[in-house]
């Protein structure tokens, strides 16, 4: 999670709105359904593909970041894209140099961004991959102030989760990322926004 947290973090600091199938945890899509229609309406997307750990009880992967990603580059290589929006394109990222040589051999020619399981590496790199997307004559902050807003948002997340009800332990989960979100959404509203003046699907 402090990954994803970073992450997430970083994409709405640079004047993105992050999109996840974690947004709509209804039950009248089916999951795939949900993904695809994400893609669809997205122009950018992150694809971590060092998040395939194995199960502790099972001791089996999980292949659905990668997966995403197939999805993602299918998208782009056959031209699907909203109508008036910019050109498709995505970020590779993982945990290790050459990692993708050792496990998904197919995107020989990619060149992932390294975080070494380190969020400030993360928010650097999702900086480094949004900062080109944004439109002519607006401005993203560097990494290291939207590290520093990040670690401060970071030290204000016990007192706004109280003020919901939700003790720390519960809002730093998977299944309270929708109350994540939200609280980090106010947080930055209230801090001033990005300095990329519109927000804008990622």
């Amino acid at each position: 999670m402090p990954l994803l947290h970073a992450m997430l973090f970083a994409i709405h600091d640079c004047g993105f709105i992050a999109r996840l199938a974690a947004e709509d945890t209804g039950s009248n899509e089916m999951r795939i359904d949900k993904i695809l229609r994400i893609i669809r309406e997205s122009c950018y997307s992150i694809h971590d593909i060092s998040r395939v750990e194995t199960s502790a009880k099972s001791k089996l992967p999980r292949f659905n970041m990668p997966f995403e990603c197939g999805l993602a580059m299918a998208a782009i290589r056959f031209g699907f894209r909203p109508p008036g929006t910019p050109q498709r394109d995505f970020m590779l990222m993982a945990a290790v140099p050459y990692q993708d040589k050792q496990t998904l051999s197919d995107l020989a020619g990619q060149d992932p961004k390294t975080h070494d399981n380190d969020p400030e590496k993360v928010v650097a790199a999702v900086r480094g991959f949004l900062s080109t997307k944004a439109p002519h004559g607006e401005k993203t902050r560097g990494g290291a102030a939207i590290w520093t807003r990040y670690r401060n948002f970071n030290a204000s997340l016990p007192r706004l989760a109280k003020a919901l009800d939700i003790i720390p332990r519960e809002i730093a989960a998977f299944d309270y990322l929708r109350d994540w979100l939200a609280v980090m959404s106010a947080w930055l509203t209230l801090k001033g926004p990005s300095a990329s003046a519109k927000a804008r699907h990622s």
